[in-house]
């Protein structure tokens, strides 16, 4: 099929140019959106599946999870230990585009909103946040806390 050798051939050129693997599978959309962040952002992304931080802003240096999502939702980690200093949850647009969910400081979405809530997590690994939730989240961040675009 012609579409999916395009979407190999794109896959493999992505690869060459940022040195992450893509694969075709769930990892395709966050490391698809990893690297839209950290064009706009900024951001210098570490190796592959690193813990908790998937990079960090070169002006600041700030330690930065990236979740990039098509669809309506996104998710953050269960457990304190795990809470990122920086969470930039995306939703990757049909153009291309990024649209900024919530950009923040990761203890804002904990204690304003999972501890608040007293939300229940997934199998004690992840918190779903829906869309609507995140970007009310993030209406609240002051300026100063937040990544910025370049």
């Amino acid at each position: 099929m012609k579409e999916i050798k395009q979407l190999l051939e794109i896959t493999n050129k992505l690869r060459e140019r940022y040195k992450r693997s893509f694969p075709l599978d769930g990892r395709l959309v966050g490391d698809i959106g990893e690297v839209l962040c950290a064009e706009k952002y900024g951001i210098e992304l570490y190796s592959e599946n690193t813990t908790i931080h998937d990079g960090k802003e070169i002006a600041t240096g700030k330690l930065i999870q990236i979740k990039a999502t098509f669809k309506n939702n996104s998710y953050f980690p269960y457990g304190e230990s795990k809470i990122p200093d920086y969470f930039l949850s995306v939703n990757i647009l049909e153009d291309g585009k990024i649209e900024e969910l919530f950009n923040g400081p990761g203890k804002f979405i904990h204690n304003n909103y999972i501890v608040k809530r007293r939300l229940k997590s997934y199998n004690k690994t992840y918190y779903t946040l829906s869309k609507g939730i995140l970007k009310q989240l993030n209406k609240q961040v002051p300026q100063g806390q937040k990544i910025k675009t370049l």
